[in-house]
């Protein structure tokens, strides 16, 4: 025990007498968060509508709608769908056409609207749209309207769990490299073979003191987005705040270990970060961090749900925006968990202290 603590304590204190490790750790997160933050990139486009179709005497009121230029239909097959598409943010609003509706006598069974709170003037809009389609003289005799108990935080509340995700992988991959080649460079791991020091000893003490740092760092940039940017966190739930710090400890150690294996497996000091860079700058674009995997082809999703970072921003995204707690995020654990042991065998079978 005492090696490990003097371990987590030297690494931390190299960490932080780096100026280079603290502007990539927390300064150049920080500072695309507040950029990316600001944006407000889903408000400069049309409108997502979704249509829940229950009638068969519809189609003349949706080939109207689905012209129109001031909003973008999407189809919608069932109500949890809709609410779903709300929640996440896909649609603004969505517009259901009950099963007796009848193009001819609209006013006998009114159509609704439901959208958000907070979004008054999509579901305005909306209204209008409809009542024009429907060539009604006043909307409440023709329209229901309704507003979900959903409170959407627009492009932030997307892009800040997703950057805290990318930071978490950069931190955890970057800093092992660029220590270890360091370490090599300087005959540190063959000074450290020769004390009582073991690999295991080595490797967990170091993933230890990187670990605290990416957590502490996780808590920074939330605590940033909420005091700077106005995102609410977990709705409120403690729950929440666990299950994205359980995230940033599993991602940290996931990242941290694909670091270690990079390293070991480089061929030399000039190729590791090439290799890095070849593994995390797909990720930073395929992984849902800037923007939804479901706007990408369907065959690049694939590809998109079978990397590491994809499950750690939906988790660290799913606990921030709805407060979902660890069952709720049970499928991206289990992959998370998958990652870890697949890439921790592979960096214990490859450690090398030359």
């Amino acid at each position: 025990m005492k090696i490990y603590l003097s371990f987590i304590i030297a690494v931390s204190k190299m960490f932080f007498r780096r100026k280079q490790s603290i502007f990539w750790s927390l300064f150049f997160p920080i500072v695309t968060m507040l950029v990316f933050g600001n944006l407000k990139i889903i408000g400069y486009s049309a409108p997502n509508v979704g249509i829940l179709n229950n009638s068969n005497q519809a189609e003349s009121t949706i080939q109207k709608l689905e012209e129109s230029n001031v909003i973008n239909i999407v189809k919608i097959e069932s109500s949890a769908e809709a609410y779903n598409a709300l929640e996440k943010g896909s649609i603004a609003a969505f517009i259901e056409l009950p099963n007796n509706f009848d193009e001819k006598t609209p006013r006998l069974s009114k159509p609704s609207i439901t959208s958000r709170k907070g979004d008054k003037a999509e579901l305005q809009l909306v209204e209008n749209l409809l009542a024009s389609t429907l060539d009604a003289d006043e909307i409440s005799k023709y329209v229901q309207s309704n507003v979900a108990d959903i409170t959407y935080q627009g492009y932030k509340g997307f892009v800040i769990p997703g950057l805290v995700a990318m930071a978490i992988m950069q931190n955890g991959i970057f800093s092992v490299i660029f220590t270890l080649l360091s370490y090599k460079k300087q005959g540190v791991l063959k000074r450290l073979q020769a004390t009582p020091i073991s690999p295991s000893q080595f490797i967990v003490g170091h993933l230890i003191a990187r670990v605290s740092i990416i957590i502490t760092q996780t808590i920074i940039l939330l605590i940033m987005g909420v005091f700077v940017l106005g995102l609410s966190v977990g709705q409120g739930s403690i729950f929440a705040w666990i299950n994205i710090l359980l995230f940033s400890l599993l991602g940290g150690i996931l990242f941290l270990s694909i670091g270690l294996a990079i390293s070991n497996l480089s061929p030399s000091e000039e190729s590791a970060p090439a290799l890095a860079n070849l593994i995390t700058f797909p990720m930073l674009f395929l992984s849902g961090v800037f923007f939804p995997i479901d706007f990408l082809p369907k065959f690049i999703g694939y590809i998109s749900n079978a990397l590491p970072l994809t499950h750690i921003a939906s988790g660290i995204r799913n606990s921030t925006l709805y407060g979902n707690s660890t069952l709720s995020t049970l499928p991206q654990l289990g992959f998370t968990f998958i990652w870890l042991t697949i890439v921790f065998l592979i960096c214990a079978k490859t450690f090398k202290w030359e």
